[in-house]
C-alpha cells in the first residue's frame, strides 16, 4: 500500500512558537492556502480512502483533498500529535521557568525525559502502527491512500513502517502542508519526505 502523508497547513500555533501537542489551534489564512494547493497537487491520484487525524488542523487539510477526490475524510485518534502534557500551549520560556531541571533534562535528552503527563515517544510509534495495520486491513494491496498528519505522527508512521528504533523519531523534517509518500507491505520504504513543490509562491 502506499500511504501519501500531508502535514497539516500552518496554524495558530505555529505562529507563537508554542507547544502544540494536542492543541486543537486553528488553520491560519496560509494554513487554508496550503491544504489548498495540496488538493490541487493531489486531485488526479488514484486515492482510495482519506484518512486524517481528528484534530482540527489535519481535519481542514484533509477537507479540501477529499472535496477533489469526492471522498469523504475518515478522522481518528492514531493520527493525532504527540500529547506533550502539562507544558502544552506553553513557550519553551515557560517551561524554563516552571520546571527549570525537568526542562534542562528534556533539552538534553527529550527521548528519556519526558515533560509531566506527556506520551512517551514509543506509544506514538505503537498508534501510528495500528493506523497502518488498520489501513492494511481495509484496503486492497496496492491501493493509494491519504492521510492528514503532524510532524509527530508523520515521524512515527515512517518509525512503525520501517521499522526504525524510538530515537529515529526526531530525526526527520517536514514542513507545513509538506507531502512525504510511504509504501507499506513487502516493498516498504519511504520515497519521498517534506515534497513542498506545489507550496511555491505561497
Amino acid at each position: 500500500m502506499k500511504l501519501l502523508l500531508v502535514r497539516h497547513g500552518q496554524c495558530e500555533t505555529n505562529l507563537g512558537n508554542r507547544f502544540q501537542g494536542q492543541v486543537d489551534s486553528p488553520l491560519t489564512e496560509l494554513g487554508r492556502k496550503q491544504a489548498r494547493a495540496a488538493a490541487e497537487r493531489l486531485k488526479r491520484e488514484p486515492i482510495a480512502a482519506v484518512y486524517s487525524s481528528d484534530l482540527s488542523r489535519a481535519r481542514d487539510t484533509a477537507a479540501p483533498i477529499a472535496e477533489a477526490l469526492g471522498l469523504p475524510v475518515h478522522p481518528t485518534p492514531l493520527l493525532r500529535e504527540c500529547h506533550i502534557g502539562d507544558i502544552q500551549g506553553w513557550t519553551r520560556d515557560d517551561f524554563r521557568e516552571r520546571y527549570p531541571d525537568l526542562c534542562a533534562r528534556w533539552e538534553a535528552d527529550p527521548i528519556a525525559h519526558r515533560p509531566p503527563g506527556a506520551e512517551r515517544f514509543e506509544e506514538v510509534i505503537e498508534r501510528c502502527g495500528e493506523f497502518i495495520r488498520h489501513v492494511t486491513e481495509a484496503h486492497g494491496p496496492g491501493d493509494t491512500v491519504l492521510a492528514a498528519v503532524h510532524y509527530g505522527s508523520l515521524s512515527g508512521l515512517i518509525c512503525a513502517a520501517l521499522e526504525l528504533p524510538v530515537p529515529a523519531i526526531l530525526k526527520f523534517h517536514a514542513a507545513n502542508a509538506s507531502l512525504s509518500i510511504l509504501e507499506t507491505g513487502a516493498a516498504t520504504a519511504l520515497h519521498v519526505l517534506n515534497d513542498t513543490s506545489h507550496l511555491r509562491g505561497l
